[in-house]
C-alpha cells in the first residue's frame, strides 16, 4: 500500500489524453484494443496523474489537490492513495524506490 511520503511516477508504457472534455489513460503496450484497459479519470484524478513527477511526495500532491479542489485534506489523502495502489496494480505508476 502506498504511504503519503512515497514518491511515484507515471509509467511511459501509458499516455493521458484529454478528448472532447473526457480525460482517459490508455496503455500504449499490451492489449490497447481491450476497452477494459482504458481508464477515465475525474479531474481530482487527471490532476493527481499529472502530479506524479518522480520529484514530488505523495503529501505534496494531495497538497495540490486540496488547493485546485475544496476537498478536506483527509479524503484528498485518502483518495490520492487508493489512486495510486489502483494504478501501481495495472503499471501505470511506478515508486521511484524500485
Amino acid at each position: 500500500m502506498p504511504e503519503l511520503e512515497s514518491i511515484y511516477r507515471r509509467s511511459d508504457d501509458f499516455v493521458f489524453r484529454r478528448i472532447e472534455g473526457e480525460t482517459i489513460l490508455v496503455p500504449i503496450k499490451g492489449n490497447v484494443e481491450d476497452l477494459d484497459s482504458i481508464f477515465s479519470l475525474n479531474e481530482s484524478a487527471a490532476l493527481a496523474w499529472q502530479s506524479l513527477d518522480g520529484a514530488r511526495d505523495l503529501k505534496a500532491v494531495a497538497g495540490l489537490i486540496t488547493a485546485e479542489y475544496d476537498v478536506p485534506r483527509e479524503q484528498a489523502e485518502a483518495d490520492l492513495l487508493a489512486f495510486v495502489q489502483e494504478m501501481k496494480t495495472i503499471d501505470a505508476v511506478l515508486d521511484t524506490c524500485r
